[in-house]
């Protein structure tokens, strides 16, 4: 071995096999008063950030960004629901009547597209740019994961809490969505792979594919006036590396990158999709600085503890910014948390086994709950643990007791209350709205005031007509009732009578598979326009009713398709 080699060697030994035993900084602590000034940042109103530019703040979590141009406007993301559109159109038209000749998403999040044909005012010809898996992953959250996203998205944002108790998201004011709550987005029509350059209405600009918060995401760069529109790659709050309504792996090396691409361009103007424009290229300069180290130092830490053995738990109770970016203004735990961040960082890199052998195989959740009551003496004897746990302000403690309490005994009222009084006092003192709001959203829903609902968007026909067929029978697998389906093995075919369309869904036992013809040895056949089966499925009509007037059974019987499509049950009907 050459001695380069040796001494290598011996310092990646020494690397790998150094372990910390200090115990971790100071944490700079937010407080829920510090939650309620930065509300600040979301004061309504239209703002102009420099001359034809213009942002709508707080009409909905998002900010809608206008571009005026010589002979129209460009609207750059488009609020979260028609109804919030709207009200940005309306504060938008006392600026200008030039009308919309583009718009642009910065990513496929609801409240960035939500909005779109409200700002197209009748225009369906409209270019509608985005970056090209937008439309996948627009689709995979509003069919696959509708329900578990739609009911942690209420949770995450508070959106059933009185407004003495809600402060505010974060991001924004609120979530504008509510019951009757309605969605009209458009698909996009410019789609593009990493870069893209046009010019509307006068407006030179340069998309540029930029993951980070998603996949998907870009920013908009206006080079001849050096303004930068960041999308969710930037907002005063540190940044959601994960989410805990719910995401696919966020990767902060990519994210990481993205900032120093947009730091490279010098910008003079900043202006994100959530939280207040900034002015000034030395400014814009050193909270980008600031943020993608933020980003790193997290990443980065966390994969040192990971090469020294550690368990996501372990990181979490370890991870800590240095103070110089603990107390940096954009990187305020408002939004997302270091801890949080480690965790996912840990499993998109190493997937959900922490390497404890003890939880590669663990006891399934009842029986490990009954051998802790045993432990404790019996159920009273745990029971009895959380009450005191809580009463002496041990309100984490006490809530993760209940969790066992409550598995063996769901109705036990003294713990149910001892449960709500912890969640409530965790949720009181905690100022990371995520966490607090999904405190208290779990301590109403626990004490009975509500029970969340499956979906509170509704979509409108013609975005329903925008959407491909195949992605609603992906909808369909997502809720077969497999142990229902489990003896059962039969093909239906679909002729879709406004498509000119043809599928055919088999169900075997338990598993689904769809293939794109219509097969001979279908059991039974149905016509049925498009429209009327994607209407069916969104509840925009009565399944009942629509099974007697919209389909018609060439082959079999209708009692026999009523039957097949009674295997598929949503979360709401199966609960």
């Amino acid at each position: 071995m050459s001695m380069i080699r040796l001494v290598l060697s011996v310092l990646l030994i020494g690397v790998a096999g150094c372990r910390q035993e200090a115990p971790p900084p100071a944490v700079t602590v937010a407080s829920p008063e510090a939650l309620r000034a930065h509300s600040a940042e979301f004061e309504q109103g239209v703002f102009e950030v420099t001359d034809g530019v213009h942002v709508a703040i707080g009409f909905g979590i998002a900010n809608s960004i206008l571009l005026e141009g010589d002979d129209g406007v460009i609207i750059v993301d488009t609020m979260e629901t028609a109804e919030s559109a709207q009200a940005v159109l309306a504060a938008f038209r006392e600026i200008t009547d030039k009308p919309v000749k583009a718009l642009i998403y910065t990513h496929s999040h609801p409240d960035h597209i939500g909005g779109a044909r409200v700002f197209a005012e009748g225009n369906d010809a409209i270019p509608v740019y985005a970056h090209r898996d937008v439309v996948r992953n627009m689709e995979k959250t509003s069919i696959e994961l509708q329900t578990a996203i739609t009911r942690r998205s209420l949770r995450m944002y508070g959106s059933y809490l009185p407004e003495d108790e809600h402060i505010n998201v974060g991001l924004g004011p609120r979530v504008d969505i509510h019951d009757g709550s309605t969605i009209s987005v458009m698909r996009p029509t410019q789609e593009f792979d990493d870069r893209l350059e046009q010019t509307v209405a006068g407006i030179r600009f340069e998309l540029v594919h930029a993951p980070g918060e998603t996949e998907d995401q870009l920013f908009v760069w206006l080079p001849d006036r050096r303004i930068l529109l960041p999308g969710d790659n930037i907002y005063k709050a540190f940044p959601n590396l994960y989410t805990i309504r719910g995401t696919a792996y966020r990767d902060p090396r990519q994210w990481a990158d993205s900032i120093d691409a947009m730091r490279a361009l010098g910008a003079e103007y900043l202006v994100p999709s959530h939280t207040r424009p900034v002015v000034g290229a030395a400014r814009i300069d050193a909270l980008l600085t600031e943020y993608r180290d933020g980003i790193r130092y997290v990443y980065d830490q966390t994969l040192r503890m990971i090469n020294q053995g550690l368990t996501p738990d372990e990181i979490a109770a370890r991870i800590r910014l240095p103070a110089h970016l603990a107390d940096a203004d954009y990187l305020a735990q408002f939004y997302g948390k270091p801890t949080w961040s480690a965790r996912s960082v840990f499993a998109g890199n190493l997937g959900w086994y922490d390497g404890n052998p003890s939880t590669l195989q663990p006891l399934p959740p009842d029986d490990e709950a009954a051998r802790w009551a045993e432990l404790a003496g019996g159920l009273d004897a745990l029971a009895q643990q959380v009450v005191d746990a809580q009463a002496a302000g041990e309100h984490q403690w006490a809530l993760q007791l209940s969790d066992h309490v409550l598995r063996l005994q769901p109705q036990h009222a003294a713990v149910r209350e001892a449960r709500i009084r912890a969640l409530r006092a965790l949720g009181e003192v905690e100022a990371n709205p995520n966490a607090r709001n999904w405190y208290l959203m779990a301590a109403r829903e626990l004490a009975g005031e509500f029970t969340l609902p499956q979906r509170i968007l509704t979509p409108t026909p013609e975005m329903l007509a925008q959407m491909p067929l195949a992605r609603f029978f992906d909808g369909m697998a997502v809720n077969l009732d497999a142990e229902a389906a489990a003896e059962t093995v039969t093909a239906v075919g679909f002729e879709f009578t406004d498509s000119d369309e043809r599928y055919t869904y088999i169900v075997r036992r338990g598993a689904s598979e769809v293939v794109p013809v219509l097969r001979d040895d279908a059991d039974i056949v149905v016509r049925v326009s498009a429209q009327a089966f994607k209407e069916m499925l969104a509840q925009l009509r009565n399944p009942a009713l629509s099974l007697v007037r919209d389909f018609e059974v060439t082959q079999g019987s209708k009692l026999g398709f009523a039957r097949f499509m009674r295997l598929f049950q949503s979360a709401e009907t199966a609960s």
